[in-house]
């Protein structure tokens, strides 16, 4: 009987902490892909918060165009909390002003998963 009463706290426990996991939603577990999509929509949103109001030059040479790799020359930025509460999905990436077009990057790899303009 013993035996069955720690199986039981065992399998409690264990149905608790991923309860827990789900609970906290996407939060860590998101990982940035070079296989990346957003929607119109999202993309609208993207360009509104952020794409707007900067501006910056083209390195030349520089095709931005997705599945391309941006030179380390380029600066990545951390994508605003207002825009990752609303679109989860971009969590994990960073993102970059050329010109008038906002880049969507792969930080680890540095390859444009985005190109969104208006």
């Amino acid at each position: 009987m013993q035996l069955y009463r720690h199986f039981a706290i065992a399998a409690a426990l264990l149905l608790c902490s991923i309860a827990t996991a789900s609970a906290a939603g996407p939060g860590p577990f998101l990982v940035a892909s070079d296989d990346f999509v957003l929607t119109g929509a999202q993309e609208q949103l993207l360009w509104q918060r952020i794409g707007r109001n900067a501006s910056s030059t083209t390195p030349s040479g520089l095709i931005a165009a997705v599945g391309a790799t941006l030179p380390a020359s380029v600066a990545l930025h951390a994508l605003p909390a207002t825009v990752t509460r609303q679109i989860p999905a971009v969590r994990p990436y960073k993102y970059a002003m050329l010109g008038k077009m906002l880049l969507i990057i792969n930080p680890t790899d540095r390859v444009i998963v985005d190109v969104i303009t208006q």
